[in-house]
């Protein structure tokens, strides 16, 4: 699992705030994204779905990458 300074940095290289970034991952708060990069709450951490989510909805996992469907033409 990332640490809270490669969660900031992730979020930071996504051009996002901390509010941007948890109603991206369907957080109700920015305060529990805080608790995310917070040195002190490292018992905090994203569960393991909804940091991939993250990566994958910033272009920023190392494997993967999320392409939008093209629209189905109706016949």
């Amino acid at each position: 699992m990332p640490t809270p300074t490669e969660i900031r940095a992730a979020r930071k290289a996504a051009g996002l705030t901390q509010a941007q970034a948890a109603k991206l991952v369907g957080l109700s708060s920015r305060f529990r994204w805080a608790e995310y990069e917070s040195e002190s709450a490292s018992n905090h951490q994203p569960d393991p779905a909804r940091w991939m989510c993250f990566l994958l909805l910033t272009d920023q996992h190392p494997y993967w990458k999320l392409v939008r469907r093209e629209k189905e033409q109706n016949a």
